[in-house]
């Protein structure tokens, strides 16, 4: 089979969609730096008239930016990539056809990507991995975090496990989640398979502040129970990623008393 030529830009946008799966262009438009979308849009109509991409058009609601998502050949581009889940690609005809609530709780996890790029100082190193770059590796908390971030600024690393807890979550599940990151960060999984680097402190993304407040006093009692100091937990809303701005700390730590 003769396989289109892609642009290596093109081809970025590919391995951005591999790993992120639903993207906006002011999503792009961030991740290339580019002011004017027109460039973008030119790579978007090309990887799409090559069915290289899929888009997703609310047709309700014409108003609504369309969403981006790898098509069935874009597996000929990505195959060859160790790094990305095999039975990923063979699925790709499934992605335009995804839930919408599955949807917008990827494309949070996206704005919470450019959130860390935006707050960042330039010396820092910020390494994201998404839920699907995680797939395979058995020793990281299950259910898997939607993503695992490593900001590195020269000296030290700081790591974290991030979660998005969207509307559909009732408070006893929200507890359920929270009690079982402290089971995992109590086994000594991590430590056994890292080589014993600093353990992740834990990002929880809320819809509402109620949820959050309900999780910060749950998060106290257990942290006032657990016999390791190894847990860290902070605490912020999708409203507060989603305005992203600089220089304002959006994350509440759960404290105890000394």
């Amino acid at each position: 089979m003769q396989i289109p030529t892609v642009t290596k830009s093109q081809r970025r946008i590919l391995f951005y969609l591999s790993s992120f799966r639903f993207l906006y262009i002011t999503h792009l438009q961030n991740l290339f730096s580019h002011k004017d979308p027109h460039r973008i849009k030119e790579w978007l109509t090309d990887l799409k008239e090559k069915k290289f991409i899929s888009v997703i058009k609310d047709q309700k609601n014409i108003t609504k930016p369309h969403i981006f998502c790898l098509d069935q050949k874009a597996r000929y581009i990505l195959k060859d990539d160790p790094d990305i889940d095999k039975n990923f690609l063979n699925r790709l005809y499934k992605e335009k056809n995804a839930g919408e609530d599955f949807i917008s709780r990827l494309l949070v996890i996206t704005d919470t990507y450019l959130y860390f790029l935006k707050n960042k100082d330039k010396k820092t190193q910020i390494d994201f991995f998404t839920q699907q770059d995680l797939q395979g590796y058995n020793y990281y908390p299950d259910p898997l975090p939607d993503a695992y971030i490593d900001e590195y600024d020269g000296k030290e690393h700081n790591r974290y496990f991030l979660y998005y807890f969207d509307t559909s979550m009732s408070a006893k599940e929200l507890r359920y989640h929270v009690g079982s990151y402290f089971k995992y960060a109590e086994s000594g999984n991590w430590q056994e398979n890292t080589d014993r680097i600093s353990f992740a402190a834990f990002l929880l993304i809320f819809e509402s502040e109620r949820k959050k407040k309900h999780i910060y006093y749950y998060a106290k009692s257990l942290l006032e129970k657990s016999f390791t100091n190894e847990i860290e937990i902070f605490l912020t809303t999708k409203e507060k990623i989603l305005k992203g701005q600089k220089d304002t700390n959006i994350w509440e730590r759960v404290k105890i008393e000394a």
